[in-house]
C-alpha cells in the first residue's frame, strides 16, 4: 500500500471522529423531519443547543406545511425562576423566535409545543438547553481547529508507522506534539477566552472536561517524544499515548464546561 493510503486513512478516521464528537456532543442542535401530527405535516424543526451572544445562530425554526399552533417557553437555567413565554411568528410555513441573548457561558431551559387538531405535543426532549458563547475572532479559531485536526491526522498515520515503518517516528512524534501544544494549549485558551472570558478551566482550576482531557493527551504525548529520543524501545510508549487519544476522542465535545452561575455571577465548570 502507497504512504498516501496511509494518508487516506489517517484523514477518514479523522473525519469520523470530528463529526461524532459534534453529533454527539451537548452543542448539537436537535433537529427533526417529516413529523405527522394532528392532521399536520412538521416537515423539519431545529432546536439550537448552542448560541453565539449578540449573533444569529439561536433562531428556534419550524417547518409546517399546515397551520398549527407553535409555543416556546424558557427559563435561565439554575435561576430559580418561572418559565416564561415567547410569540413565535410565522410567515407562510415557517414558525421562528429567537431565544433571549444571555452573557457568555449563560444557560437557557426550553421547550417547543405544537397544537393542532385539538392535539398537543413538545417538540423533541422534554427540556433543551441551551448555552451562550462570546464570538470567537476567525484568526484565533480557524488555527485552532485546524491544528488539532493536524494533531489526529499526524496521530493515527503515527499508530499506522508503527506496522508499516514507512516513517522516521520520532519525527512524526514532535510534529504531533507540536500541533497539541500549539492547538490545545496557545489557540485553545484563546478560543475559550473569547467565547467565556476564562483562558483555563481545567485542572487544577476547574472540572472542564475539554480541559483536562487535552492535558491527559498532552502528558501522554510528551512521554511518546521523550520515548522516541531516549528509550530503546518507544513503541509501547507511543501506543500508550495514541489508545489515550482515542479514548479522549469517544468522548463528545463540550461536556462539563463553562456555566454561568446566575445567583453569583460567577462562571463555574464541572456541572
Amino acid at each position: 500500500m502507497k504512504k498516501t493510503s496511509y494518508w487516506a486513512i489517517a484523514l477518514l478516521v479523522t473525519l469520523f471522529f470530528a463529526v461524532f464528537q459534534r453529533a454527539t456532543g451537548p452543542t448539537y442542535p436537535v433537529k427533526g423531519k417529516n413529523l405527522e401530527f394532528g392532521g399536520a405535516l412538521v416537515s423539519s424543526y431545529r432546536l439550537p443547543r448552542s448560541c453565539t451572544t449578540g449573533g444569529d445562530d439561536c433562531l428556534i425554526k419550524v417547518v409546517s406545511e399546515n397551520p398549527v399552533e407553535v409555543g416556546l417557553a424558557w427559563r435561565r437555567l439554575g435561576a430559580n425562576e418561572p418559565f416564561s413565554g415567547t410569540e413565535i411568528a410565522s410567515d407562510g410555513p415557517l414558525y421562528s423566535a429567537r431565544l433571549p441573548d444571555q452573557p457568555p457561558a449563560g444557560k437557557l431551559e426550553y421547550y417547543v409545543t405544537l397544537r393542532s387538531g385539538g392535539e398537543s405535543m413538545t417538540l423533541g426532549p422534554e427540556r433543551v438547553v441551551t448555552r451562550f458563547k462570546g464570538a470567537v475572532p476567525g484568526r484565533i479559531l480557524i488555527p485552532h481547529v485546524l491544528l488539532m485536526f493536524l494533531f489526529m491526522v499526524f496521530s493515527v498515520r503515527i499508530a499506522i508507522t508503527l506496522f508499516t515503518r514507512d516513517l522516521v517516528v520520532k519525527h512524526a512524534v514532535a510534529w504531533n506534539a507540536a500541533f497539541l501544544l500549539l492547538g490545545g494549549f496557545v489557540f485553545g485558551p484563546l478560543t475559550q477566552y473569547h467565547a467565556f472570558g476564562h483562558y483555563w478551566t481545567g485542572w487544577p482550576f476547574g472540572g472542564d472536561l475539554t480541559d483536562n482531557k487535552t492535558l491527559v493527551m498532552l502528558i501522554f504525548w510528551l512521554a511518546a517524544l521523550w520515548a522516541s529520543f531516549r528509550a530503546k524501545n518507544p513503541r509501547p510508549w507511543v501506543i500508550a499515548a495514541f489508545i489515550v487519544t482515542l479514548l479522549v476522542y469517544f468522548i463528545p465535545h463540550s461536556m462539563y464546561g463553562s456555566q454561568l452561575d446566575y445567583s453569583t455571577g460567577r462562571v463555574v465548570t464541572g456541572r
